[in-house]
């Protein structure tokens, strides 16, 4: 049986608590495991990773090819799965004047915990939250998947439960949408139609 997406979201919430100040993380959150790319260069990145190592107790992994302090993978409480990783630094973003903050990031979490917890996770199994901090603000997407031959709109209407204002519309790859939680953070959505097997 596999671990809710809001059991995910509330374990990175706290592992955020524990790290103190990091560069903008983009978070990707299935209902088994969570992807952090710390967006960061240099000394920033390094702090970052090495703040995210003593936070799990894990040691980074180092790869030829990132010289920013390697690869963490770590077993967070509940079983969680975290593997974070450095990633280029959030474009145009200015570090003096950043508006969003590490604990602004985990009191989000926390804000869209309830909202998880209430989706229906027979509808929409594999689907997965970005939470991205772009420096000035935060972005929120839920992606999910339909097979072609079920009901996009059901799994649209799943996607958006307990949102406000919600509105979709066609793409050439299925639904995308948009809707608001009661305090006012919007939610991105889209739901990508697979292609139907023989």
């Amino acid at each position: 049986m596999s671990l809710s997406m809001a059991r995910c979201v509330e374990a990175v919430a706290r592992l955020l608590d524990g790290c103190g100040p990091l560069e903008p993380v983009r978070l990707c959150v299935s209902d088994r495991d969570v992807q952090a790319e710390v967006c960061a260069s240099g000394p920033a990145a390094s702090v970052s990773m090495a703040r995210l190592s003593a936070a799990t107790g894990s040691e980074a992994a180092g790869r030829t090819d990132d010289r920013n302090g390697g690869v963490i993978t770590a077993d967070l409480e509940e079983d969680v799965v975290l593997v974070a990783a450095v990633d280029a630094p959030v474009r145009g973003a200015v570090p003096r004047l950043r508006a969003t903050s590490t604990p602004a990031a985990a009191g989000l979490l926390r804000t869209l915990a309830p909202w998880t917890a209430g989706l229906n996770q027979e509808l929409l199994s594999g689907a997965q939250l970005w939470v991205e901090d772009h420096g000035h603000g935060f972005t929120v997407r839920l992606l999910a998947t339909a097979e072609c031959s079920d009901d996009l709109e059901s799994v649209a209407a799943a996607a958006g439960a307990g949102l406000e204002q919600v509105r979709t519309w066609r793409t050439d790859s299925g639904l995308d949408g948009r809707g608001s939680l009661p305090c006012g953070q919007t939610v991105h959505l889209g739901v990508v139609c697979l292609p139907d097997h023989p």
